[in-house]
């Protein structure tokens, strides 16, 4: 529901739901078995379904708001990193951005994860290596092309950054249980999404990003801590 636009007609909502649920779920089996993350999944299908129903900038067009109406990462691909002068970063943190609530609602998704963290319900080697990852790939592509990339700062508070580092990559069934390879999921992850948002057609790229992130989870599992005292047995 976070991921949705705020104009997003209920057949719309009712696919996602099925796909989620269905498609996402119950043909794996259900919880714990399920091999992507049931959300991202859909809201991924519904990106490639109908983009233009999608659209935040589009859904939010009509209003009459005193922020820069277009999404700040929609922006960057249009004008470099010329966008990023156009926002302030008070702002992105606090939601004043065209976006969805799970893009724009920083502050408040970033203390509700803080929760989590606290209530032991997420690891904390998931968002570390998240951020971790998407901070250093955003510095180097930064380095390498100033004008075509935003600073890591930008990356962090616009999009789904954020929501993604703190609800969709901690997903217990799709992540790694090990610590070392939760750690290196998080890194791949934030990789992945700045690579998805400076080399792909799409925006933001949460949903792919998380996807492929998913698909890596079993091998990055394989990196298991050794049991000292094991070989004698």
């Amino acid at each position: 529901a976070f991921m949705m636009p705020v104009n997003a007609p209920w057949w719309l909502i009712l696919v996602g739901c099925f796909c989620m649920v269905i498609i996402g779920k119950k043909l794996f089996g259900g919880v714990g078995a399920y091999p992507t993350q049931p959300a991202a999944l859909a809201i991924a299908i519904l990106h490639l379904s109908w983009p233009l129903r999608m659209d935040h900038t589009n859904a939010l067009k009509s209003m009459d708001w005193q922020v820069t109406m277009i999404e700040p990462l929609r922006l960057l691909k249009s004008m470099g990193a010329e966008a990023e002068a156009l926002y302030r970063w008070q702002d992105l943190l606090f939601g004043l951005q065209v976006a969805g609530a799970a893009e724009g609602m920083v502050i408040f998704i970033l203390f509700g994860g803080i929760i989590l963290l606290l209530m032991r319900e997420i690891q904390w080697q998931l968002p570390v290596g998240f951020f971790v990852g998407l901070t250093a790939a955003a510095a180097v592509l930064r380095i390498a092309s100033p004008e075509t990339f935003a600073s890591p700062g930008f990356y962090l508070l616009s999009g789904g950054t954020v929501f993604m580092g703190l609800f969709l990559i901690t997903d217990h069934t799709t992540s790694p249980v090990n610590r070392t390879p939760m750690f290196l999921y998080g890194m791949l992850a934030g990789i992945l999404l700045i690579l998805i948002r400076g080399y792909s057609r799409h925006v933001d790229g949460v949903v792919f990003a998380v996807l492929l992130a998913n698909l890596c989870s079993p091998l990055l599992d394989m990196l298991k801590p050794k049991i000292k005292g094991a070989e004698d047995v």
